[in-house]
């Protein structure tokens, strides 16, 4: 029999889904505060430019291998 009990897997992945969602957000003030420094940029098209460039880095942030493929967390399906 199992020593670590039934609910041993449920914890773990429990585990794993906040230590994600913690590295996930951890970014987010860097990225809040690139979007308010292109907001001080007076002209609109480099600002557009910038900002396209951002979203393209956090999107590729988020679905990078290390966010992706390395987590022991089944994907969760809705």
């Amino acid at each position: 029999m199992n020593s670590r009990g039934p609910m041993q897997p449920y914890l773990s992945n429990s585990l794993a889904i906040r230590q994600e969602i913690q590295r996930f957000e951890s970014v987010h003030p860097s990225i809040y505060a690139i979007y308010d420094l292109i907001d001080a940029i007076p002209d609109p098209l480099i600002q557009q430019q910038i900002r396209e460039h951002v979203v393209c880095i956090e999107d590729s942030f988020v679905n990078s291998q290390e966010w992706t493929l390395s987590r022991s967390v089944p994907d969760l399906k809705l």
